[in-house]
């Protein structure tokens, strides 16, 4: 009897250092994936006021103004074609750009950390403005980890009229329609938009992904225990890279740059399919490596 005690006590013991070793684990992954989720400037702000004074710019004036201000190339002609105080209005970009904030880690579900720009006081805020958007822009962050891996968030535009968005937030929740700035408070953020695509089409994407994608059910393993790609009215379960790269592979363009059974935020990030918009929080030659 006493024999079996101590093989009982032993195996316990065992089982209770082997999850001892798991949490410390994923403790330490946490910790070591903190600091890659958001990127201050490491090079020197420039005066970038003669760039914004020419009326016509070159390809090496874009890029200056993209690693002093996040704003890509589009960005910053529809900001000085459309805006009387375009030149304030992007040395503002700058001024952000250039801002290190406070970040706060938080537990967003039961294993998800999610990270906010925070003041002193540790309440949030926001940290940017969005560069002018439209229908059918697509939004990715880093900000978001669960168990030592950054898999980040994604959404897509869909009334940029009224700020909205399409996203699938967490498990347990149905796919809902959020409010744009709420990716503001992010301390990392990419916006991005389809190349060669007429704005026509990107409504399209966009009331097409809110007409079929609306309060659809969470579920992770979408492309693997069910269909990457079904047919619209068998969409069982969507996550919120699936909810954006499921709209644009219906009319044709696949966003999955690597191409297997899940697509993530960070396969969006990096695919040739689109241009960038804007960045904030990130690193203009590593956009997500």
């Amino acid at each position: 009897m006493k024999k079996k005690t101590k093989s009982y006590q032993k195996k316990a013991l065992i089982a209770l250092i082997t999850i001892i070793i798991i949490f410390a684990a994923i403790a330490i992954a946490e910790k070591l994936t903190e600091p890659l989720g958001y990127f201050y400037p490491d090079y020197p702000r420039t005066d970038i006021g003669p760039i914004l004074e020419k009326e016509t710019l070159s390809d090496d004036d874009y890029k200056e103004l993209f690693y002093q201000t996040g704003l890509g190339r589009s960005a910053i002609d529809e900001i000085l074609k459309n805006d009387p105080s375009a030149r304030e209005k992007i040395l503002k970009f700058q001024d952000n750009f250039f801002t290190e904030h406070n970040i706060s880690s938080q537990k967003f579900a039961v294993i998800v950390n999610h990270e906010s720009l925070v003041d002193k006081d540790e309440n949030k805020i926001y940290g940017f403005d969005l560069a002018p958007y439209k229908n059918g822009y697509v939004l990715v962050t880093k900000a978001t980890h669960s168990l030592g891996w950054r898999h980040g968030h994604a959404g897509i535009v869909t009334d940029a009229d009224n700020k909205e968005t399409l996203e699938a937030v967490l498990l347990g929740q149905d796919s809902m329609l959020q409010d744009i700035n709420k990716w503001r408070n992010f301390p990392s953020f990419m916006m991005l938009k389809l190349k060669d695509a007429s704005q026509e089409d990107l409504d399209e994407i966009a009331r097409f992904a809110k007409n079929n994608l609306l309060n659809v059910p969470y579920g992770l393993s979408v492309g693997f225990f069910s269909k990457k790609n079904p047919e619209p009215d068998s969409i069982k379960t969507t996550q919120c890279a699936h909810i954006v790269w499921y709209p644009f592979m219906q009319f044709g363009y696949d966003i999955d740059s690597d191409g297997t059974w899940l697509v993530t935020p960070k396969d969006i990030a990096n695919s040739d399919l689109f241009e960038i918009v804007q960045i904030y929080g990130v690193n203009p030659d590593e956009i997500w490596k």
